[in-house]
């Protein structure tokens, strides 16, 4: 239950006196306050400005900057600031000689004229900025048709208010002159400055474009006030050097410049225009200046779209050059007629050449062929030049490095009529895809062929097992499961050797030293090998190594497995431990058919079995890559020689590895 007695609400006072609330005002609203007080005082003033000169008729003037600073403002704060125009204008007239009726006429007029117009260049396609050629035409567009709106309401009110003398024709001709110009003139320095306010340029750039504007200045006063009339060409200089230099801040600032010192001296008659009244003088010269205001507008819009080409084009070029260097892909043009080969950086890199290095013909790009590969190369390129059709085909190169890659072309003819005139194409080095590819494919091999054996001998065994166990005798029973396991135990290496060469391909394979008891690890690896009744001895004293003993235990057995395969039943392995200036060598010689010496280096590749590799020897190719790999893991090599009287002798060093000598 609530207690009885008065109650405050928020409504209310105690003595119901009811509360008047405040809106809070923001910062927002003091600033839109501010910024429409500003706007109607440079109307205001403008306007003074321009009906207090001497061409005025009453209020009617060639000379108005009122409408470009309408227009500029409504495009830069927004038209919901039309209200500050209407102030401004009814200001402007209604202190001067119009009366309040013919004030608010025309402020109508003046007002609609600064909104459609508004409205209107931002539907053509508008920027702040001006700096594209459509918002400049744009501009002039929006000038040329919203004033037209202001020229026709402001004279219809002082032709009904009788307030003018001249016709209708002549008084719309020159308010409506007066109010374009002004927006010509006037409103792309303001627009030009907003865009320009956060830009910092260099004390240096600064210091430049204040030079110009004072010598813009010094030459105008000359040619318009001081007499010198007859050379209006001495302003052009100034007027280019502004818009290349500084563009579109800098063809607008020069154009306002120009157009005031101009307009100054027609009104003063300093300049001899051929025109029977002051406001004639005024109107010819503001005619030109306007012109030569859109014209360098025009000018550093070009200018700005064109670096911003540049830009996008540059910009273009990175990223494909980027997307090159990545797919290591690179384009080339051949122009025929000339015999020049036009190649993108990433072309030269493929090549190994440096793009400083000097033309390219193509005799030179024939030359960086692989020599087999050569003939074929020139004669699909000359079929193509022949037949005008497109060609594709992979071929190898050999660099100056002396490296060999391996490359897909592609290109096509560009025909002048029925004349082949250049070519392009592209160029991939595909490299890396073909070795992995090509290691697919003795993977598959390998797992076709060396896994089928042992897999067969596993299922034979298993099923022996379990159809006829208690049938066999004890002895049977003991051979099945000893060959089971050794078919277990080869499918097992030979596992581990395909999972070992895709870690060292993609560089997963790293060393970690510890002191090992070399001729102890030897000897559980070799006892660890099927030997098939071979005999393996084992001489060197005992020692001690930092060694990765697992990747070292596989060095061994590789190494054994190796001389097993090559050499017949009962026939002798030698292992041999030595030490040479603290490297360990490890050296298995067998008695076998040796290794011829074509063959000697490239047994050492993966999947590559040398002269056996056609035979009906077992093995995948895989085992002596691994023994070179790991002992290059180590910082060492491998290598093989042959033995006196027959055999090979297969040896790896590892350096700077032997700790001590367990005598």
């Amino acid at each position: 239950m609530c207690a009885s007695g008065p109650t405050r609400s928020s409504a209310s006072r105690e003595d119901n006196t009811p509360l008047i609330r405040v809106p809070a005002i923001s910062f927002r609203h003091v600033r839109a306050a501010l910024l429409g007080a500003a706007l109607a005082g440079a109307y205001v003033g403008a306007a003074k400005l321009g009906l207090s000169l001497e061409v005025s008729h009453g209020v009617i003037t060639p000379v108005w900057a009122p409408s470009g600073i309408a227009l500029a403002a409504l495009l830069i704060l927004g038209v919901r600031y039309w209200p500050a125009v209407a102030v401004g204008a009814f200001v402007a007239n209604v202190t001067g000689e119009a009366s309040v009726g013919v004030a608010a006429g025309i402020t109508v007029g003046n007002t609609l004229a600064a909104v459609f117009g508004a409205y209107l260049v931002r539907i053509l396609g508008f920027s702040i900025a001006l700096d594209r050629v459509r918002a400049v035409l744009a501009l002039v567009v929006g000038a040329l048709a919203s004033t037209a709106i202001s020229a026709t309401n402001g004279v219809t009110v002082v032709t009904i208010a009788d307030a003018t003398e001249d016709s209708y024709g002549s008084a719309w001709l020159l308010w409506w002159f007066g109010d374009a110009i002004g927006v010509l003139i006037v409103a792309p320095a303001m627009l030009v400055a907003f865009a320009s306010r956060g830009s910092r340029p260099t004390r240096a750039r600064l210091l430049e474009g204040l030079m110009l504007l004072a010598a813009l200045a010094a030459v105008g006063a000359i040619v318009f006030l001081a007499g010198a009339w007859r050379y209006p060409y001495l302003i052009f200089p100034f007027l280019l050097w502004a818009a290349l230099r500084f563009r579109q801040a800098g063809a607008a600032a020069a154009a306002l410049l120009v157009g005031i010192l101009g307009t100054w001296g027609a009104i003063e008659e300093t300049i001899p225009i051929g025109a029977d009244t002051a406001t004639g003088r005024v109107q010819t010269v503001q005619a030109l200046f306007a012109l030569v205001a859109v014209s360098l507008l025009v000018v550093g819009a070009t200018l700005a779209e064109r670096e911003v080409s540049r830009t996008a084009l540059l910009q273009t070029a990175s990223r494909l050059g980027e997307a090159q260097a990545l797919a290591h892909i690179g384009s080339w043009e051949w122009d025929i007629r000339r015999d020049v080969v036009t190649w993108s950086d990433e072309l030269y890199r493929v090549f190994g050449r440096s793009p400083e290095s000097g033309p390219v013909t193509y005799r030179t790009y024939l030359d960086e062929i692989h020599p087999d590969d050569r003939d074929f190369v020139d004669q699909a390129i000359t079929r193509a030049y022949a037949d005008g059709e497109p060609f594709a085909f992979e071929h190898r190169i050999l660099r100056a490095d002396g490296a060999e890659r391996v490359l897909s072309s592609r290109g096509r003819v560009i025909l002048d009529g029925d004349e082949a005139v250049s070519m392009v194409g592209t160029a991939q080095d595909v490299t890396e895809q073909r070795q992995a590819d090509r290691l697919r494919e003795d993977i598959l091999s390998a797992v076709s062929h060396e896994l089928r054996t042992p897999l067969t001998s596993v299922l034979g065994f298993a099923l022996t097992l379990e159809r006829r166990r208690k049938e066999l005798p004890e002895e049977a029973v003991e051979a099945t499961v000893a060959e089971l396991t050794r078919a277990a135990r080869r499918l097992e290496r030979l596992l581990g050797d395909l999972l070992d060469v895709e870690r060292l391909r993609r560089g997963l394979v790293v060393v970690s030293r510890e002191p090992t008891d070399v001729l102890t690890l030897v000897e559980a690896a070799v006892a660890a090998c099927p030997l098939d009744g071979r005999h393996v001895g084992i001489s060197g004293a005992p020692l001690q190594a930092e060694v990765d003993a697992p990747k070292l235990e596989r060095i061994v057995e590789n190494l054994v497995m190796n001389a097993v395969r090559h050499t017949p039943p009962g026939s002798a392995i030698r292992v041999r431990l030595e030490v040479e200036e603290g490297d360990l060598l490890l050296v298995v010689e067998d008695d076998g058919p040796g290794v011829a010496d074509e063959f000697k280096e490239s047994v050492f590749e993966t999947f590559n079995r040398g002269a056996n590799m056609l035979s009906v020897t077992p093995g995948t190719g895989i085992g002596l890559s691994l023994v070179a790999r790991f002992a290059d893991l180590h910082g060492g090599r491998a290598w093989v020689e042959d033995v006196p009287g027959g055999g090979a002798s297969f040896r790896v060093r590892l350096p700077d590895c032997v700790n001590a000598v367990l005598a």
